[in-house]
């Protein structure tokens, strides 16, 4: 197993020079034992696996579920999901833990894994990533052993389709019948946000007209990296605001856990200013004092004033 797949917050790597089956089910059997030590539960672990889009992702899904049931945990396929979608099922459901296969923004040639514990709280570098990984060089596996030779106990699967909770808990976040009609251009990467958004429009009954870029789920991602944060990435979103004339743009990456907005004239806007706008929501919404806001630390000056100005 190649140890430099570990990364700060996650694990990525090219399939499958860097990143294989072998690779995965390794890291799934690491991140169960350590798990284990850190819950202390005379229990059968339950827990979350889904998976992006790419076309290596249903192999490496296996894998990881062969590790987790060689542990003795039951596994909760929750199908092809975006991370955000992974964060919601572990923490409304009460699992011990999750993980997807996902690499993110990266090009079609990466695949990785993204691994949260209970509360949907994130495993990073300082707080055992580093600890799984120096645990899974440890576990004998074959590297021969291809996706379609891991034999599963389906038995020990639950499948559970989380959308629609995962829409409703989405929209218990704003007041339907105050949005106005409008018309939002949606470019999802050809990741899983476009059938998210379609989904929470839909069964909220929101007065939304959606024009549909790159929303079909597609894991070779044929026009590149799929990322909105690249400048280059983001003229096709602004141009199709301008010919269609909508009130606004919205891009999301390929697992769909960064989003990023354009205005009625296809300008991007930078995230800084959609986080004080968030802020300037939240805390006028909760009405308390001191309420707290994460923010990255990149650019912060508008966020900081906004939390300020609304007693966050």
């Amino acid at each position: 197993m190649n140890p430099s797949i570990f990364r700060a917050y996650d694990i990525r790597g090219l399939y499958p020079q860097e990143i294989d089956e072998s690779a995965v089910y390794a890291t799934s059997r690491a991140y169960i034992q350590f798990l284990s030590k850190k819950i202390k539960a005379n229990k059968v672990l339950t827990i979350a696996l889904g998976k992006d889009v790419r076309a290596s992702s249903p192999a490496l899904w296996q894998a990881a579920a062969k590790g987790l049931i060689d542990e003795g945990v039951k596994v909760i396929d929750i199908g092809t999901i975006s991370t955000d979608m992974l964060y919601f099922a572990v923490g409304k459901y009460g699992y011990d833990g999750g993980i997807t296969i996902s690499a993110s923004h990266n090009p079609a040639e990466f695949n990785g894994m993204k691994i949260v514990r209970e509360q949907a709280i994130p495993i990073s570098s300082d707080s055992g990533l580093f600890a799984i990984r120096d645990m899974a060089k440890e576990i004998p596996n074959n590297k021969s052993q291809i996706p379609n030779k891991f034999q599963i106990q389906k038995s020990k699967i639950e499948k559970k389709d989380v959308m629609a909770e995962y829409s409703r808990h989405n929209l218990s976040f704003v007041d339907a019948n105050k949005i106005k009609p409008f018309k939002v251009v949606i470019n999802a990467n050809f990741g899983m946000a476009g059938v998210a958004a379609k989904a929470m429009v839909k069964q909220g009954k929101l007065p939304i007209e959606l024009v549909e870029l790159n929303c079909e789920p597609d894991g070779t991602f044929p026009k590149g990296r799929p990322d909105p944060l690249i400048p280059d990435n983001r003229n096709e979103t602004s141009a199709l605001i301008k010919k269609t004339k909508a009130d606004l743009g919205v891009a999301w990456d390929a697992d769909a856990d960064r989003c990023f907005f354009f205005d009625d004239k296809g300008e991007f806007v930078t995230p800084a200013f959609m986080t004080s706008l968030m802020a300037a929501y939240l805390l006028k919404k909760s009405g308390k004092k001191g309420e707290k806001i994460i923010n990255d630390t990149r650019i912060f000056w508008p966020i900081e004033d906004t939390v300020k100005k609304y007693g966050g």
